[in-house]
Order: C-alpha cells, then structure tokens, then sequence
C-alpha cells in the first residue's frame, strides 16, 4: 500500500465508500471524515494508504504514556470506517499485511464496521499470533425507510406520531409558520451557515451550550458544508415565522440515504411541534428526490419513533 493524501484523492475515495458494504457510508466520506479529523480531533498526522483492494483512511498519534496508535479520522463518535473498498475481505486483509510490515504503531484502532461484516471476519482470520484484538462500545444508528414515498413511510409510523404530526401541521399554518426547502450550491455554503447559525443563536441549544453555535462543533460544519454544497449534496429546510428563520433541519444525501445532521428551531415555536414537522418536511423532499433511506443517526429516544431499522457497528481495538 501507498501513502495517500486524501484531500487530494477526495471524488475517487468517496466513490469507493459508496460501493463498500457494512460501513455508515456518509460518515466514512471525505465531508465527515476530514472535517472531523481537522475540528473534533487532536493532533494527529496523516496515516492514509492507498492499495490494490482500496483504503486504509486513518491518523497516527503518539499516547501521553508514549505508545504510537493509529485510529480512524474521525473518532468523536466512531462512525466513520477506515477501511474503503468493494472487497470488503480482502481490503481488510490487505490492511492487515500492510500494518503487520510496519513498526510505527503499537495499537490500532478500527471503527465503523459492523460485527458480521467481510472486514471484521478478515481481520479475524488475518490477525497474526500474538496480537491481541478488544471490542470497544458498539454505536448503534436508526434508520428509516422511504419505500413507498411519504404515505409509505407515514404508514410505518405509529397512529400516535400520525395523529401529533397532523396536529402540528394545522396549529403551524394557523400560526402562519412556512417552509423553504434550501439547495446551496458551490460558493453558497458560507451564507446558509450564516442563516444557521441565526437559528442556532436563538434556540434551546445554545442556551444550554449542546448545539452549534460555538466551540469544536460550530468548527466540524462550518469545514464540512463547503464540500457538501460544492456537490450538490446538502439539503437544508427552514421553518420560517413572522418574516425570520426560525428553524432548520440540516442533512446530506450520499448513495441513495440521507443522514440527518442537525436541527434545532426557536424556543417559542416549541409548543407548535416545528421539530417534528422539520423531519416530515425533510422525508417529503427526500421522497419527491428519490432517495430511499433516512439515516436519524445515533441513539436518542425520539428517533426510534421516526424509524423501523437500526444499524450497529462496533469499535475493534488491536494491540501488538
């Protein structure tokens, strides 16, 4: 395997994880992945290879207690795979060589595949004697699907989520509450951020400091939209009232799935449910798209409610 620089590989790496199985394809894409690396991260240098098989995206650090690791670009939550390519199981094997060659690394860490997946079984039966393989903390996604278009997906809903949507959509439009679907295009992400982060300003989560507005976080997006807006892949709703933004759902579309990233909406539009009718804005555009598969991303209570499927991956650890 060779070293790569994976900004400048970007279109044909990205390619390579929308055919590569098991993974969370979004978070494994250069959008994610490099911006979390430079946002979310601490200092690391670059470990990326390029081989016959596909990729190896990954940092090197060196521990407070001395010992080299290597680990995926992003790691906040371990969503993206550091192994890219259409053959699963001899990528992986590939990979194996190549780290077992190498002697600056004494742990390895790799993220985002799933346990049955042609990866791990790879590692499995690459791994050489003597090295010693951990599972960390799996991550768990919740995903929905949008076979059937809209009713489709209404119809895999429970009666109870049906009845609070229809419910918030007549107490909305009696408020006078609209919304604006949003394509930023190339050299337009810098503006829709801005008008984010008007939201984000005046909503419950900067109030409790959990949102975008400030630190690391407002840092990862404003890194990543650019890529996302140059192709084509952003998708951005606002919640209008009163002449102002006052809400937004803020998602990407990659291989056919839509990952959902961040919404948040003012405090006063609370009451009128404008959180979940940012989501049913956002599946109805999806549909009118195409696009099959609502990835809500990792576990919280409420989008259990908005989905049937649920994808687990798992964090395998590797010491020499």
């Amino acid at each position: 395997m060779e070293p790569v620089d994976l900004a400048s590989v970007a279109d044909d790496f990205d390619a390579e994880v929308a055919v590569t199985s098991e993974i969370d394809r979004f978070c494994s894409t250069t959008a994610w992945g490099l911006a979390a690396a430079s946002a979310l991260m601490p200092a690391r240098a670059a470990y990326s290879f390029r081989g016959q098989h596909g990729y190896l995206a990954a940092m090197r650090g060196v521990h407070p207690a001395g010992f080299p690791y290597i680990e995926p670009l992003e790691l906040a939550w371990g969503l993206a795979a550091p192994l890219v390519g259409r053959d699963g199981g001899a990528l992986a094997a590939e990979v194996i060589a190549h780290l077992a060659s190498r002697h600056d690394w004494q742990l390895a860490i790799l993220a985002g595949h799933t346990a049955g997946g042609p990866q791990r079984q790879a590692i499995d039966a690459a791994l050489p004697a003597g090295w010693e393989k951990r599972r960390g903390t799996p991550t768990v996604r919740h995903v929905a699907s949008l076979d059937g278009g809209v009713d489709g997906f209404l119809a895999r809903r429970s009666r109870e989520l049906r009845k609070s949507l229809r419910k918030s959509l007549r107490a909305a439009t009696a408020a006078g509450v609209t919304f604006e679907d949003v394509r930023a295009g190339p050299g337009e992400a810098a503006a829709l951020y801005a008008r984010i982060q008007a939201v984000e300003r005046h909503s419950w989560k900067a109030g409790e400091g959990v949102g975008i507005s400030v630190g690391p976080m407002h840092a990862f997006y404003d890194a990543m939209l650019p890529r996302l807006c140059a192709l084509g892949q952003q998708r951005t709703i606002f919640a209008r009232h009163a002449g102002q933004d006052a809400g937004y759902i803020l998602g990407a579309v990659f291989a056919g799935e839509y990952r959902g990233l961040q919404f948040s909406y003012a405090n006063e539009l609370s009451a009128l449910g404008v959180g979940g009718l940012l989501q049913y804005h956002q599946v109805v555009a999806l549909c009118a798209d195409g696009i099959g598969r609502y990835d809500l991303g990792t576990e919280m209570d409420y989008k259990r409610r908005w989905a049937e499927e649920s994808m687990e991956t798992e964090m395998l650890v590797l010491v020499r």
